[in-house]
């Protein structure tokens, strides 16, 4: 009979880590930059990168692309401490104490209203004696940030005269290209032109670029590619959504960039009828080894993948059982001889002939790529893999 008591052997300082895989991403950027020619390529690194790490991946792709776009003023910081001088666009909000720094870093930023933080940018722009980068966003259906579509016109034409303001880009967001509804998209577009229309000349000769696609549009609507493409997501690998996926003419071989590893720590062997986990959602039926995992869902592993998921050990694939914890998660063995404390184990890559991606931890638990690898934790150590 299997005994009941734990087998430790081992512990580590570093209960996880992910690698970056950097042909891979800029094999990705590459493809990508290529399906959007002529337009030009902006990449996101928003979010550390999707998980990736901010400033590992800015130096990976900084000769593969010509723009990196960030959500804070923060993240623009970081890219410009690490010396690239690619331009950056701050997408999200900046303060008002942030503006000069910002400016004195060369970042463009956005602006989406007509008065208040517009003043503040433009008396910025006059303490320092020079004009402000800055692209116009305008809200064409997702009820976020952004100039209502109606008064789009009449506030860039404010916008072009004021020379505080260097107009360097005019975009909106689409709400629903993943998702393939394209009658929506269509009146985004629509909204979008008119509120242009009226200025066509006067921005082709500022040389301001038009932008609207992000991965699925850039990778499905060439309508949609415009000036420039700003790709988020594809660029590590990973697909905007399944729709995405399965709309394409054409294959692309998008390579996932990021794996993400920890170790079995504990072994556990338990009789048949043995619970697993808080609030015991889990028994096992069979006499059977059941491995701990030293990270939960602080460290980034979902809770909703409790009794859904499963990671990778020896090449096969473990499932997760009980409720994962804030620090633990528990997984069965049983079916794994080898398993033993100190096994590797894969949570995003290849083991073997097996792969799990961001993708699968999605389905598990109803939400998107996007999440599980936005919500990896900064602390996790991030090792960049050049071959």
């Amino acid at each position: 009979m299997l005994s009941s008591s734990p087998t430790v052997v081992r512990s580590s300082a570093a209960l996880a880590h992910i690698e970056v895989d950097v042909p891979a991403l800029r094999r990705n950027a590459a493809q990508l930059r290529t399906i959007a020619a002529p337009a030009r390529f902006a990449a996101v690194v928003k979010a550390n990168a999707y998980g990736h790490g901010l400033a590992g991946v800015a130096e990976a792709l900084e000769r593969e692309v010509d723009l990196f776009c960030v959500y804070r003023a923060q993240e623009g910081h970081e890219i410009r401490a690490r010396g690239i001088e690619t331009p950056v666009l701050v997408l999200g909000p900046v303060t008002p104490s942030e503006l000069a720094g910002a400016l004195e870093a060369h970042l463009a930023i956005t602006l989406w209203d007509t008065q208040g933080y517009r003043d503040d940018v433009i008396r910025t722009a006059r303490e320092s004696g020079r004009p402000f980068p800055v692209h116009v966003k305008i809200d064409t259906g997702v009820t976020r940030f952004g100039l209502p579509a109606e008064r789009a016109t009449a506030a860039l034409r404010e916008d072009l005269r004021e020379p505080a303001l260097g107009l360097e880009g005019v975009f909106t967001h689409l709400a629903a290209v993943e998702e393939l509804e394209s009658a929506f998209t269509t009146q985004q577009l629509e909204r979008f032109e008119t509120a242009l229309r009226p200025l066509e000349s006067e921005l082709r000769r500022r040389g301001v670029r038009k932008h609207a696609a992000a991965s699925a549009a850039t990778m499905l609507f060439p309508e949609l590619r415009l000036d420039l493409v700003r790709v988020g997501i594809a660029t590590y690998g990973v697909w905007p959504s399944p729709e995405t996926q399965d709309a394409l003419r054409q294959p692309i071989n998008l390579e996932p960039a990021l794996s993400w590893r920890t170790e079995l720590i504990v072994i556990q062997e338990v009789p048949a009828g043995t619970p697993v986990g808080y609030g015991c959602t889990f028994s096992t039926a069979r006499p059977s080894r059941i491995g701990v995992l030293p990270i939960g869902y602080a460290e980034g592993i979902p809770r909703a993948a409790s009794n859904r998921g499963a990671v990778l050990v020896h090449g096969r694939r473990a499932p997760i059982v009980g409720r994962v914890c804030m620090n633990v998660t528990m997984v069965d063995v049983t079916d794994i001889p080898q398993a033993h404390p100190g096994s590797t184990t894969t949570l995003i890559g290849l083991d073997g002939e097996e792969r799990l991606r961001a993708e699968d931890w999605a389905a598990w638990c109803g939400t998107i790529g996007y999440e599980i690898v936005a919500r990896l934790p900064a602390e996790i150590p991030r090792v960049y893999r050049a071959e």
